[in-house]
């Protein structure tokens, strides 16, 4: 099956479809069609609601600090919190409708009315909300509450900077040849892991350094401790030992849009670059092209779940009438 592994991928499929020579502009294409795909609702962008990662610890004013990687809310529930666990046997367990921010706070002046019935059923339905940085929860959560959170992840944008990561802790710099570029060796490195051939790098200068003011580049892997590097520009390595060898200047080359969607970033990417060109009738095409991987999308997922909120004062799943409780 053809793929579009990573955002060079997609690049370079753009530039032999369109014609185009021109790379920086199909990258800014790119990211506006990202731009327009931010709230696609995909499986491979769900989050594991039993996966320790994803239960949130309720704190001190009864509501969970919203997710950095949260975009959109599904479902949130609760099983119990006996002892710290995060679910109980014996219930009862809540499960969380959302609603607006106003409607939450006008409901919490009447959380009295949320009063515990004798014969409680198995499941339950709560309500939830945001307000301010955190989520708010009807019935009330008290402080150390684990609550399972079903979710859609945000995704990272293709060619977005990551943080740097650290290679190595030590190296010892030596084995300087060439006249610039030159090209050294870095032994007694604590691992190698995670480093490939072309991959920039920096250390923190010690007694030696890998230059300054150039630019250092993954030669070859030699081994588990000991790779080699160009210095391009700048001054000439100087032997000696270096600190903290960090893998620098990374981008973000696939994320899961792009590995499980990528007729999105395809038709996306063609109707900006034709948008960009003055070109309505090719852009009209692929805007149609899109239109209909995105609705086959969300016709997938309307067909097996109940989607947004509501401004009702009870849940639209709860029964109508109560009797069947004894209130005390």
């Amino acid at each position: 099956m053809f793929v579009i592994p990573t955002g060079d991928d997609l690049v370079t499929f753009i530039k032999d479809f369109t014609g185009s020579t021109n790379t920086d502009e199909i990258k800014k294409c790119i990211f506006l069609a990202e731009m327009s795909m931010r709230n696609v609702e995909l499986p491979a962008l769900r989050s594991d609601p039993y996966d320790p990662n994803y239960i949130g610890v309720v704190d001190s004013m009864g509501m969970v600090p919203i997710p950095g990687d949260m975009n959109k809310p599904i479902l949130f529930f609760k099983q119990g919190n006996p002892g710290g666990a995060s679910s109980s046997s014996t219930g009862p367990w809540i499960v969380y409708d959302r609603i607006g921010d106003r409607d939450i706070i006008t409901q919490s002046m009447i959380a009295q009315l949320y009063l515990q019935p004798v014969n409680v059923p198995a499941v339950i339905r709560g309500k939830f909300s945001e307000v301010a940085g955190g989520y708010k929860f009807l019935p009330y959560t008290a402080e150390g509450d684990l609550i399972n959170m079903y979710y859609y992840k945000a995704w990272p944008l293709l060619f977005s900077p990551i943080e740097d990561t650290l290679i190595s802790t030590t190296g010892t710099v030596g084995t300087i040849t060439g006249s610039g570029p030159w090209t050294a060796h870095i032994t007694n490195m604590t691992s190698t892991d995670g480093l490939s051939v072309g991959d920039s790098i920096d250390a923190t200068i010690g007694t030696g350094n890998l230059g300054i003011g150039g630019t250092y580049v993954v030669a070859s892997i030699v081994s588990s401790t000991e790779i080699t590097f160009t210095s391009t520009g700048g001054a000439i390595p100087i032997a000696g030992n270096v600190t903290n060898i960090y893998k620098i200047d990374q981008f973000v080359d696939t994320n899961p849009v792009l590995a499980t969607w990528p007729e999105g970033y395809v038709y996306g990417t063609l109707r900006e670059y034709y948008i960009k060109r003055h070109n309505q009738a090719d852009a009209a095409i692929y805007q149609q092209k899109f239109q209909e991987a995105w609705d086959t999308v969300e016709d997938q997922n309307n067909l097996g779940k109940w989607s947004g909120g509501h401004t009702r004062l009870t849940s639209v799943w709860q029964p109508r009438q109560y009797r069947q409780y004894n209130i005390k």
